[in-house]
């Protein structure tokens, strides 16, 4: 209920500017502002619809030619490499630990 007060307030006060003073700029480049908000959210929607679309293209061409279970063996490298990397520097990471406590000791 407050909201909506201070709310109705701003309004009336920008009103009776905008009466006093005229619309002008102000106005103008309000109107411009909201207009290329709404047009960046449409080319938002539409990259996003155009990303879903290709995505499933892709898939649909993987499985036609068959190479669903290539895929799935790349990814499957990319994820064992990617804990490899992980596991490596994990150890590394205990070997620094165990070498600063033999330092100070």
């Amino acid at each position: 209920m407050a909201n909506l007060k201070r709310l109705t307030r701003r309004v009336e006060e920008m009103e009776s500017w905008i009466e006093e003073n005229g619309d002008g700029d102000t106005v103008a480049n309000m109107h411009y502002l909201i207009r290329s908000l709404r047009q960046a959210g449409e080319m938002l929607q539409n990259e996003q619809k155009n990303s879903g679309n290709f995505k499933q293209l892709v898939f649909e061409w993987m499985s036609d030619r068959e190479h669903g279970e290539d895929w799935n063996e790349y990814i499957k490298e990319k994820e064992d490499a990617v804990q490899t990397k992980q596991e490596e520097n994990a150890k590394s990471g205990e070997e620094t630990i165990e070498a600063t406590v033999e330092e100070e000791e």
